[in-house]
């Protein structure tokens, strides 16, 4: 499998079994790509979680935010990294290192 490209219909075939979706480094501020994107997934009936220090014990478009991947309480399907790229490691050993039960 190329790694630089997905198919469209492989990515649709992700989408269509996830339901939840943590998303890393939302914002509430509403002009950020990070509000966007998860006012959109959650429009489209997504489960959303925010996760963001800064927002951590509030809520974003009704949906309870924690302040990091192993604060949540349930499992998640996906997590959406919208940090900087340096960054983006101890994201992924985070999420890696969340429990997950398989349904």
């Amino acid at each position: 499998m190329n790694h630089d490209a997905y198919d469209d219909s492989y990515i649709r075939g992700i989408l269509n079994m996830v339901k939840t979706i943590a998303m890393v480094g939302v914002s509430a501020n509403v002009s950020r790509p990070s509000y966007f994107a998860f006012k959109y997934l959650l429009e489209r009936r997504y489960h959303m979680i925010p996760v963001n220090p800064g927002l951590a014990g509030t809520e974003l478009l009704g949906q309870k935010a924690y302040g990091k991947l192993a604060d949540i309480p349930e499992p998640v399907d996906m997590v959406d990294i919208f940090r900087n790229s340096q960054y983006a490691l101890g994201v992924v050993e985070e999420a890696i290192a969340m429990s997950r039960v398989p349904k």
